[in-house]
């Protein structure tokens, strides 16, 4: 059995040859915008895998902030629902782009589990070489996990604030929206990007007003693009450190990566992570936090029409 604090991508060849060890918990983290993640589960998973959807089972809505992180307590309480304990090893996987295992991933870590792995190509690989899926719902074992919060894994505004007014400060912001998101074209709906009105910099979202654009400095890393759009398979390892310094980001830096609601970057910061990089940490709020603030700096990409 692998290290995986160590090696935390694992390939469906040996997923395959695994299922049955005992120490091994998978975990389907599929979703869909219309929150039917859990009906694409039961009508066919990995055999043996348990199911946790990231909007619904690991996330919260924290004031006017939805899907941050869910505090100790009650994540403990999921992944013990899962049969995840503090000797559990777990592979999460999802399908195409979407990026849920890299969220449990990055959930495990920040909670101090470090025996978590993502699937290369998740369930859409594993369909496409015909492996088994099963409809049956897994006899899970009694489970005790133990959060121990992991602070270098989550960055917050007041960290990027601060980075921002001292230039001396070596931190690296990655965006890894979409590039009209970036730009500042549209926002983040759980359905795809919303584009604003023509010139119109704003948008009505939950009450409040999102702005357009993404937080000064920060670098663009579509996060899918780290994904072979063939078997949706993470880049090698060469590509991800080239594609990443290709934009600007290096070695030595503190690197933060934010998206819309913070699930996308986990898969940036996921991809970083397989790159090399060791000082890695998500800004959980992202632009739902920064981009609803006025008190906040934002600039748009140009040439931006108005």
């Amino acid at each position: 059995m692998p290290d995986f604090s160590k090696y935390p991508l694992v390939e469906t060849e040996w997923l395959a040859e695994h299922l049955d060890d005992p120490d091994l918990r998978v975990v389907d983290v599929r979703w869909r915008g219309d929150d039917s993640g859990r009906q694409q589960y039961l009508a066919g998973h990995i055999p043996g895998a348990a199911h946790l959807d990231w909007h619904l089972d690991l996330n919260h809505t924290l004031g006017r902030l939805r899907d941050m992180i869910l505090p100790p307590d009650p994540f403990a309480e999921a992944m013990v629902g899962a049969g995840i304990g503090d000797e559990t090893k777990v592979v999460a996987y999802a399908e195409t782009d979407h990026s849920g295992a890299a969220r449990l991933w990055w959930a495990l870590r920040y909670y101090g589990h470090d025996q978590a792995a993502v699937l290369n190509g998740g369930v859409t690989k594993w369909k496409a070489e015909g492996r088994p899926l099963s409809t049956d719902l897994p006899q899970l074992p009694p489970a005790r996990f133990t959060p121990r919060p992991t602070l270098r894994w989550l960055a917050t505004a007041a960290e990027i604030e601060s980075a921002l007014e001292d230039p001396r400060t070596n931190v690296c912001l990655v965006d890894a929206r979409p590039p009209e998101q970036y730009a500042g074209r549209a926002i983040w709906t759980a359905n795809g990007s919303l584009y604003f009105p023509a010139g119109q910099h704003w948008m009505d979202v939950g009450g409040q007003e999102m702005r357009a654009g993404h937080i000064p400095g920060a670098v663009h890393l579509h996060a899918s693009l780290n994904l072979d759009p063939q078997d949706w398979t993470y880049l090698e390892p060469e590509a991800l450190r080239a594609r990443a310094q290709t934009a600007g980001v290096r070695p030595d830096q503190r690197v933060i990566t934010y998206c819309g609601v913070g699930i996308s970057a986990s898969l940036a910061l996921f991809a970083l992570h397989l790159a090399g990089f060791q000082d890695l940490a998500l800004y959980d709020g992202s632009w739902e936090e920064w981009g609803t603030d006025p008190e906040r700096p934002s600039e748009l990409s140009a040439p931006y029409p108005d």
